[in-house]
Order: C-alpha cells, then structure tokens, then sequence
C-alpha cells in the first residue's frame, strides 16, 4: 500500500524539500500540487511520497529525506540534455531504496533489487541514483531494465574481469571497483564477473560458491581470509548512508547473490569456506 499524504506527511515531505534545497542548493518552487525545478516538468507530492515509503511508521525522517533528495537530483538530471542512464543495483530494504516509484526486478538471492540509475554529478565524482518512474515517463525515456542494458552490464563485468587477471598478485587482488558507472553492489549482478569469482581464474566447475563482502558502493573483496567479519559490520556503519552497500558478506554463486546467515556458526564457515 502506498503511503498516504496526511497533513503530517505533506509537511515531512516539504521539509525534506526544503532542506535538500538548502543543503544542496537547488532552486525549488513549492506548492499544494508538488514541486518545481528549473526546467523540469512538476513532480507531484505522490511521487515523492511514493519514494519516501510510510513516513513516521517503519521510516524515519533522515531516511525520508535522503529519499526525497534523489528523486530531486535524479529529476533533475535526467532533465539534461547529456544525462547517463545505466543498470544499477540497490540493496533490499537499504535507506537509499525507494519505497516505491522504481522500476526493478528482485535478483535472484533476494539480497538486491535491479534497475535503472540516473549518474549525477557531485563534485569531482558521481553518484549514481535510482531513475524514478515519475522522471522517466515526463522525460519519454525506458523506466525498467532492457536486455540492452543487461548487455551492457555483461560488457562491464567482462572488464572487471580482466582487471582481476591484470591485478593477481599484486596489493589490490581480491578488491572490486567500479567501473563505467556502475557500481559494485551493480557489478554483482554480471553472470560473467559472477562466473570469475566462483570458478576462480582456473574456472574450476567444483566451486559453487564464494563470499564477498561490499560494505560500500565504492569496493569490494573477496579474499575474505584476511579480513576480520566484525569489520564488514564496522566499515558499513561508517559509510554515508547513501553510499552503503551490504551490511553482512553476500554470498555469489553463478546464479545468484544472497547475504550470509545470521548464525555467527553459520557465518564462521562460510567465511571460510574455500579461501
């Protein structure tokens, strides 16, 4: 059920408008219909409320805002004549996954949803953020995922690859990184970089699985014998909200990617498992 748009919600929803204009400095025109940016067809309260979730009951005001600020941003860019629309991967139930108002598919694992990004400057870097649906339909662009896209994802994967034969036997073997957009969370969901983890270099049929832990968008490792679980949780915490990635190790099989038991038995053996 969508959430609703009480008189307490409407006026959450402003705030969370009104300080993303502040903080991030975007020019916004607010009224009782929904907001304006500039050169930007209306967003309506709905579709922010959509992607907020149910304000005030399972999510907090911080997560609300973060929230809202996407959609503006993504709105926003997705307006411009050069914006960047590529695959993008969002973890289950992370503060940075819209409740609603986002075409995606659940991978299979059920550790992450699939989708579109809009990549957003910010500053030297970008980010990138979840395409809504409201932004894609004013804008006359694909709101879901095509087999093009996936292709392109495949491609990437292919790359990082390549990178990890490059990198074996140096210091940042074993380490994922972005690469042309996409970020590791979204790198997970190429069969062939999935492929390469399990099998390993040797492409061995008898693997079946490896764990990985990505506590953040921006890296990943899957040499995990050497890195203390209770760091995963530590390094996750640490990261900006709008940049976390998986709270606990996932584990990757050819298929699928699904996070690791709770059971600390059941985490212990899988961290060990083949490493």
């Amino acid at each position: 059920m969508h959430p609703d748009q009480s008189p307490p919600v409407r006026a959450l929803l402003r705030r969370c408008v009104l300080a993303t204009s502040v903080v991030d400095d975007l020019d916004v025109d607010l009224d009782d219909d929904g907001v304006r940016l500039p050169g930007c067809a209306e967003l309506q309260w709905a579709d922010l409320a959509r992607a907020a979730g149910d304000v005030g009951a399972d999510v907090g005001e911080d997560v609300a805002r973060l929230r809202v600020a996407d959609v503006l941003h993504a709105h926003l860019a997705l307006h411009g004549g050069s914006a960047r629309v590529v695959p993008l991967a969002v973890p289950r139930h992370a503060d940075r996954h819209p409740a609603f108002g986002w075409a995606h598919q659940r991978f299979l694992g059920g550790a992450m949803d699939l989708g579109l990004g809009v990549v957003v400057p910010r500053g030297r870097s970008e980010r990138v953020l979840p395409l809504p649906v409201a932004s894609a339909r004013a804008t006359g662009r694909p709101g879901a995922v095509s087999a093009e896209d996936l292709d392109r994802l495949e491609r990437l994967g292919d790359l990082v690859v390549q990178r990890l034969l490059r990198d074996a036997g140096t210091d940042t073997a074993g380490v994922l990184r972005p690469v042309g957009g996409c970020d590791v969370p979204t790198l997970l969901a190429s069969r062939r970089l999935r492929e390469h983890l399990v099998a390993g270099p040797d492409r061995s049929p008898g693997n079946v699985l490896r764990a990985v832990a990505v506590p953040d968008r921006t890296r990943g490792w899957f040499d995990l014998a050497r890195v203390d679980p209770a760091y995963v949780g530590a390094a996750w915490v640490a990261s900006d909200p709008a940049d976390r990635g998986f709270r606990r190790p996932v584990l990757v099989t050819r298929e699928e990617v699904a996070l690791v038991p709770t059971s600390p038995s059941l985490v212990q053996g899988v961290l060990a498992e083949r490493q």
